[in-house]
Parts: structure tokens; sequence; C-alpha cells
């Protein structure tokens, strides 16, 4: 049920016009923010959900809570022409409160792959009437992942690796099968070392000895939050590690690695400079959605 405060704030949202003929966007999902933002649609987005973080400046606009638990009020208060929604948004009830009350909403399909991202590409241009932008910013990414193909399909060698993330006080978790770190992997030339399970699953010493990984790939967050690559090194599970007792740790910005948006390409292509010899890795041209400008 719609509260009162949601409906009070509608008149003021109303209040903030998108550009003339132009939809206002409300987003849910840091990777379709700039896939949006790559499409020349920025100045639309009139709210997003916490996991929006680039272009940074994004970050200063209204919130709609978090990606999985989306607020109802929220969204409806902002009056959005359109919620373009990534394939995790939720939960199911409210975006179904959000149709009932008249939202219309793009879900954008999973994003896995080069081909996926693509097509989620062509989807949310055709429904923001940017087909055009779509086929040219599809054409700039399919050329950057045939690059990087060319690389990844014949590196000069495929670096074994397991891709970690810290949570809580326990085990660390490990990307297995079909996760966005393992397609990021595969993108970069690497074999990931987990191949018996899908998905996050805490893991051993003993396992992670046995799988002997040759490197250890992570994200910034989980770096910054453990207070440095020292703590990673003295988490009981990774300690053992030869890789890690010669620091072959690699970190990157969670969103940029795993946020499967456009600048996935790029994202792969330096996670394959860090894992292989860089001058052995090729270039990618500049792209204007690199830049996280004001």
């Amino acid at each position: 049920m719609l509260t009162r405060r949601a409906l009070a704030l509608a008149p003021l949202a109303a209040a903030m016009p998108a550009r003339a003929g132009e939809p206002r966007l409300v987003v849910a999902g840091g990777g379709i923010a700039e896939i949006l933002c790559a499409l020349g649609a920025r100045a639309q987005i009139a709210g997003v959900d916490s996991t929006v973080l680039f272009p940074t400046a994004l970050r200063r606009l209204p919130q709609i809570g978090y990606l999985r638990s989306l607020s109802a009020e929220g969204v409806l208060s902002l009056r959005p022409d359109l919620l373009v929604a990534a394939h995790e948004a939720g939960p199911p009830e409210v975006l179904d409160q959000l149709e009932r009350a008249g939202v219309r909403m793009v879900r954008v399909g999973r994003i896995h792959d080069p081909v996926s991202l693509v097509a989620a590409i062509r989807m949310v241009a055709a429904a923001l009437d940017r087909s055009a932008e779509g086929e040219r910013l599809a054409a700039a990414l399919t050329a950057d992942f045939a690059a990087l193909a060319r690389f990844a399909a014949d590196p000069p060698q495929r670096p074994r690796v397991v891709f970690v993330l810290a949570i809580g006080g326990g085990a660390p978790q490990a990307a297995g099968r079909e996760t966005a770190a393992d397609a990021m992997l595969g993108l970069a030339g690497a074999e990931n070392v987990v191949a018996d399970y899908r998905g996050y699953r805490p893991v051993s010493a003993e396992s992670l000895l046995a799988a002997s990984p040759e490197a250890v790939v992570t994200t910034s967050h989980t770096v910054a939050a453990l207070g440095g690559v020292e703590g990673i090194a003295a988490i009981p599970a990774l300690a053992v590690l030869p890789a890690v007792r010669r620091r072959r740790i690699v970190a990157l910005d969670s969103l940029y690695l795993l946020g499967f948006g456009p600048r996935t390409a790029h994202a792969a292509r330096d996670l394959a400079a860090a894992l292989h010899e860089a001058g052995r890795v090729p270039a990618l041209p500049h792209r204007a959605w690199l830049d996280d400008v004001a």
C-alpha cells in the first residue's frame, strides 16, 4: 500500500522536470546507470539506487534504496516516466506494486558476457528512443571485446587465479562458475581454479592449497575493509598460499570489475595487464564513458 508520505512527495518531485521531450528516469543498477550515461541520457536521470557509483556525480541524486530491496516510496516520490532496472532488482513485490501504481518499467536481462551486454545496450537504447546512440555504443564495445578476445584466445600463458571476497569474520568466499568474477577472469585470459560449483561459497585453506592459484583477485573494497593488502595476507585460508606470500594480489574497483557496464572491456584489459606481462596485453582505445566527469 502506498503511504501518505509517498503521495505527498509526488507533487514536489513533479516540479523537477526532465529535459523537454525526454523521459524522466529512475535507475536501479550501477551497470545500467553507466549504460544510460554512455547513451547520452545522464541529464534525464532523476534518482538512483545505492549501487550506482559511477559517474560519481550520480551519487548526489535522490536514492531509492538498495538494488535488491528497493523502496516503492522512493521511486514514486520521483515521478519517473521510466524505471530502468537491472536483472537483480527487487524485491518482486515492490516491482509489482510499482507496476500497479502505473510506473513504466524496463527490466534488463542478466548481463554476464559481451553478448548479453550488447543486447542490454540495444534494449535500453530502444526504450529511450536512442537506437542510433545504442548502435554506436554497441559497435565500439564489440570492437573492444574482439581485440581482447584475440589476446585471451591464445595468451602467452593462462594464469590460474582465484577470485575472493572476504565476508564477515569467517572463511573468504571464492567465486565459482556462472559469476561475474568468473566471466571477467575468462575475458582476461586467466583460468578460474574454482570450477566445481556455481556462485560464491566459503573456501578452506586446504581446498585453496590444492587448487594452487598463481594469483588472488579481489575488489578494492575488500582490501580497504581489511586494512590493506596485509589484511588479505592475514586471512588464515589465504595466508598459506604461495601467491599471497609473494603478494600476487590484484584488486580493482568493485563496480568497474564486476558491474558489466560499458567499462567492462577496459576493466578486463586492466585485469589482464595485472595478471600477464602488461606489455603483451593489447591497448584499447580511450572511450568517453571511462571519464568521471562532473
